[in-house]
């Protein structure tokens, strides 16, 4: 099959990190995949895709936001013939619809991924007609978690259950490979957590900054990954007087070597698709702590510990459950295993089967 991927960016976020790891292994099974990068600015992954087959194009406008896109995708599609096109997050998701209705070859198949359970533009009446109408030019409509199929029929009502199915996200199981940990944090004269996440409306950083404040000075706190919202997380922890113990490392592609020297990991989001970042930790071995929210839920329950948003008091009682050595034990040893659930190599397959399906 010739597959055609096409993505708003390549900026810090996990639909992104996911298309790094989900297209090498897609060509695997002998299929030519295309990806197609509405806008360069800000990209982080580009040079994930070096060396490993995969056909990079990028627009020549280079404004995710121009209407002009829809001319670009139809132009390469039309040059290339692809048997699939798949889009990956808003303005590539709005340009492809728009594609869609140039395209003469009407058993092309289109599939979009829908990667978060919430955005700006629900809850504003007249974006729900603007995605009916989106969502109606796929001929499927993947979501990456049931919760996030759930939010979105609420949004754009339920006559589309027939066109969504559910295809949960992979991470490499063998990068994040970890041994299950046997510590007695309580004893350690530093106790170190980590979150790894973009700062974004959608991560909840703040609570993570104020329960460090709550615990022991043995605690410290380092922050991995970058974004919009850092400066206000950092003046927070200037306003409590946490700069000797909390590290903003910025952007850095070193996650598993990360998550070796910490203690325990926490991912803090308002709302969340999937959770790869939490995913990530648990296959690494190290204690895990996420909120409680659709989506992420759905990954963490059963590996790892569940906060309820933005309470920091039930934070802090999940972070001081893991000074018992037993309860550490446990955890990580039940997020490895929760983990070899959620193989990118699985994740690939079902969505090369699902093009099969759609093609037949």
């Amino acid at each position: 099959m010739k597959i055609l991927h096409i993505v708003t960016s390549l900026e810090l976020g996990g639909a992104e990190k996911l298309l790094t790891e989900l297209l090498p292994e897609q060509k695997i099974g002998g299929n030519e995949i295309h990806l197609l990068i509405l806008d360069l600015k800000g990209e982080i992954f580009l040079d994930s895709f070096k060396g490993k087959g995969i056909l990079i194009h990028h627009t020549i406008i280079g404004n995710k936001k121009s209407y002009r896109n829809i001319l670009e995708i139809s132009g390469l599609i039309r040059r290339e013939n692809f048997d699939i096109v798949h889009s990956h997050l808003t303005h590539a998701q709005i340009w492809t619809a728009g594609a869609r209705t140039l395209d003469k070859k009407k058993e092309r198949v289109y599939i979009t991924t829908e990667h978060s359970t919430s955005n700006r533009r629900r809850g504003k009446e007249y974006f729900r007609h603007i995605d009916r109408w989106i969502y109606s030019k796929y001929n499927k409509v993947v979501c990456i978690s049931k919760a996030t199929e759930e939010e979105l029929l609420n949004w754009i009502g339920s006559k589309f259950k027939s066109k969504m199915t559910v295809i949960e996200n992979g991470i490499s199981l063998l990068a994040f490979r970890g041994r299950v940990r046997d510590i007695n944090l309580k004893e350690k004269e530093v106790k170190k957590l980590i979150m790894v996440s973009r700062f974004h409306r959608s991560k909840d950083h703040l609570t993570v900054v104020r329960v460090l404040e709550k615990l022991p000075k043995s605690y410290t706190l380092t922050f991995a990954g970058d974004g919009e919202t850092m400066e206000s997380v950092k003046r927070e922890v200037m306003q409590l007087g946490l700069q000797d113990r909390v590290m903003f490392l910025g952007y850095t592609d070193e996650i598993s070597k990360l998550f070796k020297t910490h203690d325990i990991a926490i991912q803090s989001s308002n709302y969340e698709g999937f959770g790869i970042g939490a995913l990530e930790a648990m296959a690494s071995g190290i204690p895990t702590i996420a909120t409680d929210v659709p989506g992420l839920s759905e990954v963490v329950e059963g590996g790892g510990l569940l906060f309820k948003l933005g309470d920091v008091n039930d934070l802090y009682e999940k972070i001081t459950e893991l000074e018992n050595r037993e309860k550490y034990h446990k955890i990580s040893k039940a997020g490895i295993e929760r983990s070899n659930h959620f193989s990118i190599k699985t994740t690939a397959k079902k969505y090369v089967a699902l093009y099969k399906k759609l093609m037949k």
